[in-house]
């Protein structure tokens, strides 16, 4: 609260899933009732075809942001592991398998992963990656989603959508770690993207480890993963979410924004990940370079929204709740480990 008594929040104007599911953890454990109000207002305003629109409040629409529509769902699965009201899970049922199956229905080559259309596709959404098809980002979001609608399913009473969407995620974790050369995303280290003509782009991108986070890699691949961040994409103030840099053709200048920025929110979710696999101190470490080249070395103490990488400078917007999200990583990673991620 500030000093007027009102609750200061996310820092964007709209309400979004992607934003808001790493930024309303103080929601979740201190304002129930707000929490339960912007879930309600997703559900009011979910398209008949089951996409969760961009932004609500005031209302963006786009074809493509395929993790809108994970997050959604992990948002209410979040909401039912802490609060465990059944009644408010049944209720939300309906709109989050009409979300589930919208998601399904992109995996339009029937490979069992969600197909991106334009650079939209989720948070990395810069013209540089509009000829990407397939991302670990997303690919791995949909899986998480999909392991929660089995739980939620069967929470539910819903054996037939549990076998339902328990067969869809078999299918597309079976995709996503066959080796590139046959048709997946697994390089022998980490998650490959896959552009629109077939090529495979083989940065390491830090924005993966929320399959770590979710528990949908494979833990020998999880420790190749962060090995490979750890020795490839490690900078004095964080871990570069994108590792090697891309050119100037990309649109960004190099260590900044999408082609290579520290960002805090991935960072949180990367140690997270860490912590969860037992690598504290090392998540620590990293909370610590992020941590003293956002607020101290700049001088302003104030959460920006990126980190240049090569120079440690902040840029980007002041964004307060974007750095909630080490609350979410310090109460449930550290404080409360058995509750949930």
């Amino acid at each position: 609260m500030d000093k007027k008594g009102e609750l200061v929040t996310m820092g964007y104007r709209e309400l979004n899933q992607r934003d808001s599911y790493w930024t309303s953890w103080l929601h979740l454990v201190f304002y129930k009732d707000l929490e339960r109000k912007m879930i309600e207002e997703s559900i009011e305003w979910q398209q008949p075809s089951g996409k969760i629109p961009t932004t609500i409040l005031p209302l963006i629409e786009r074809e493509d942001d395929l993790d809108i529509n994970a997050f959604f769902i992990l948002r209410i699965a979040r909401f039912y592991r802490y609060y465990h009201n059944k009644q408010d899970l049944i209720n939300y049922w309906p709109a989050m398998k009409n979300a589930m199956n919208w998601l399904i229905s992109r995996d339009t080559d029937k490979i069992g992963l969600p197909a991106q259309v334009s650079f939209w596709g989720d948070w990395k959404d810069v013209k540089g990656i509009e000829g990407r098809k397939y991302s670990p980002f997303t690919c791995l979001i949909y899986l998480s989603a999909l392991k929660e609608m089995v739980y939620l399913a069967e929470e539910c009473g819903d054996q037939a959508g549990a076998n339902y969407y328990q067969s869809a995620y078999q299918k597309g974790y079976k995709t996503m770690n066959k080796d590139v050369r046959e048709g997946g995303l697994w390089n022998g280290n980490y998650y490959c993207q896959i552009w629109k003509d077939g090529s495979v782009n083989d940065r390491i991108l830090q924005d993966q480890t929320i399959g770590i986070l979710f528990d949908v890699v494979p833990r020998e691949r999880a420790l190749k993963i962060i090995e490979t961040l750890n020795t490839k994409s490690m900078t004095p103030y964080g871990i570069a979410e994108t590792f090697p840099y891309y050119d100037d053709s990309f649109g960004y200048p190099s260590a900044t924004y999408h082609n290579g920025g520290v960002w805090p929110w991935v960072s949180f979710m990367d140690c997270w990940a860490r912590i969860n696999m037992g690598q504290q101190e090392e998540a620590i470490d990293i909370i610590k370079k992020v941590g003293r080249a956002d607020l101290v070395n700049s001088g302003d103490w104030s959460p920006n929204e990126h980190i240049n990488s090569l120079t440690g400078e902040n840029l980007g917007y002041h964004i307060q709740g974007w750095n909630t999200g080490l609350f979410g990583l310090v109460y449930f990673g550290l404080v409360n480990t058995e509750i949930m991620y």
